[in-house]
Formats: structure tokens, C-alpha cells, sequence
């Protein structure tokens, strides 16, 4: 029977960093590295800002590595959990992601911590954090006051594993259904041009014919 210890994030923090992510208000419409939030990373979509990278230094901020646990911590999709794998482009995360990076995998494995973060238990205590009327946001100093159930390295590493490999079938399976969708609108705007389906223009076309006769 998996023995699991109840574990602050305070009291790891020999073994994992909390950070924000970039100031908006240095963000530009276009740029060397994307700036993203965690709903943007988990529905793939392109990015609305980027940063270059003297300022990415200048804030102290750090691109994103493969095992950064992100947490949402401001608006609609605060308490949303997103951990980076290999093979995304570069990016920094957004002023609304905290990120979390484990830097001593002997003590906790990463892809776990992801994990258990999208349980409901620990979306609940996420949700309890979150400050504000209209835009829900949590300080993230709260960060630290988080509970996570912590079992012994090895099952850690197991049960990360697992939840790895459903991450990559689920993000699989997404870029498979992006991909028909745009195959679909594609064959819908060939197939109704060459019937001649009505466009803006050449309704007003028909229209001007219609009243010179």
C-alpha cells in the first residue's frame, strides 16, 4: 500500500523554485520567444505576444524547460495546470503562470507533481486561494501554502510515468483533431467556390446587374 506524506510546498523548497512569469506590460506583437499562458499551451493556439530575449533577462524570468510544472494564477482558467514536455518550441510563460521547477529530482519527480495537481483535492485548495471579485487571482506567495501528497521516489516516478503518457496521447489526439478540422474548412471553402456560393462580392455583383436591367 503507497504510503503518502502530506508535504507544503514551503517545505520543498530545497527541492523546487517558484516563479512568475513575464510582465505583461514588456510583452510585444512580435518578437524572438513567445510569451503563453496555460490555456494557450493546452489548446495549442498561436501566441498573442513575445519577448525579446535582453528582456526576458532583464526580469529575471527563465524560458521554459521540459518538466516545469505552470500554474494558472489569474483569470478564467486560474488553478489550471500545464507540464512542459520535450519537443515544445521555446517560450516563457505569462504574468498569469506561476511556474513551478523541481531542481532536485531525487526528492520529487516533476511529472508527478503535475499529477497531482490536477486532482480535484488540489485543484479545491487552488481554488480556495484565488483572491477577487471579477478577475480570480491567486498571490503567489499563497503558492507555498499548497498541500501536495507526497509518496516515496520511486512511486512517485511510476505514477508520473502514467500520467505523462496520458498527456501525450491527450495532446496527440488534439493535434489530430486540429488537423482534420482545418482539412474539413478546407474542403468546404473548394467545394462551395467551385459551386459558386455566395461571397460579399459577387452577391453585390449580382445586385448591380439586377438594377441596370
Amino acid at each position: 500500500m503507497t504510503t503518502f506524506e502530506d508535504t507544503r510546498l514551503t517545505d520543498l523548497a530545497a527541492a523546487l523554485t517558484v516563479t512568475k512569469g513575464f510582465p505583461t506590460q514588456r510583452a510585444l506583437p512580435e518578437g524572438d520567444v513567445r510569451v503563453m499562458s496555460v490555456a494557450a499551451l493546452r489548446n495549442n493556439a498561436p501566441p498573442k505576444y513575445f519577448a525579446e530575449r535582453h528582456a526576458i533577462a532583464d526580469v529575471g524570468v527563465e524560458i521554459a524547460r521540459p518538466g516545469d510544472v505552470l500554474v494558472a494564477i489569474e483569470g478564467g482558467t486560474v488553478g489550471e495546470t500545464f507540464v512542459v514536455s520535450d519537443g515544445i518550441a521555446a517560450f516563457v510563460p505569462s504574468q498569469q503562470v506561476a511556474t513551478l521547477r523541481v531542481v532536485d529530482p531525487r526528492r520529487l519527480d516533476p511529472w508527478y507533481l503535475g499529477a497531482w495537481l490536477t486532482t480535484e483535492p488540489a485543484r479545491e485548495q487552488l481554488r480556495r486561494l484565488a483572491r477577487g471579485l471579477g478577475i480570480q487571482r491567486i498571490p503567489i506567495k499563497e503558492l507555498a501554502s499548497l498541500i501536495v501528497r507526497v509518496p516515496p521516489l520511486d512511486e512517485q516516478r511510476e505514477i508520473g510515468q502514467r500520467f505523462l503518457a496520458f498527456e501525450s496521447a491527450i495532446r496527440s489526439h488534439r493535434s489530430v483533431t486540429a488537423c482534420l478540422e482545418e482539412l474539413r474548412d478546407l474542403d468546404f471553402v473548394v467545394t462551395f467556390a467551385a459551386a459558386g456560393a455566395p461571397t460579399p462580392s459577387n452577391v453585390a455583383a449580382k445586385q448591380r446587374r439586377a438594377a441596370t436591367r
